[in-house]
């Protein structure tokens, strides 16, 4: 059964298949595939099939696989609603302090923004930006 894919799953096909590329002409010999490169080919999952991603971009069907088992498993855990926390601002927060924040998206980004002293860092800006990703 032929099953046609909309252009945007097309194009995001293509968009993975050329950031394995450049990493295959970049990397070293032998070379393990990045966390990040992993997880751009199962973004490509269920639209295409483990056949279809691992032919397309020329990876082993078997590890794929696992990697998306491995990725349901991870994503099946039931998720702590997110919440918003008002630390409200006081007069000890405009003094020079240490802040790290850390946070982890459903689709498995983490980041991690440490703050020293005074920051014009709009870190709520940041942290929007972040949780806006899909």
């Amino acid at each position: 059964m032929k099953v046609s894919h909309s252009a945007n799953d097309k194009r995001r096909l293509e968009e993975v298949r050329e950031r394995f590329a450049q990493w295959r002409d970049s990397r070293e010999k032998r070379g393990r595939i990045p966390d990040g490169l992993w997880q751009a080919a199962l973004t490509l999952y269920p639209a295409y099939s483990v056949n279809q991603i691992a032919q397309a971009l020329h990876l082993n069907h078997t590890k794929l696989k696992q990697h998306i088992h491995e990725q349901r498993a991870v994503s099946s855990l039931p998720a702590a609603p997110a919440a918003f926390i008002d630390l409200g601002v006081s007069d000890a927060l405009l003094t020079p302090c240490e802040c790290i924040v850390e946070m982890q998206h459903q689709n498995g980004a983490r980041m991690r923004v440490q703050v020293k002293g005074q920051n014009e860092l709009d870190l709520m800006k940041l942290i929007g930006q972040f949780w806006s990703r899909p």
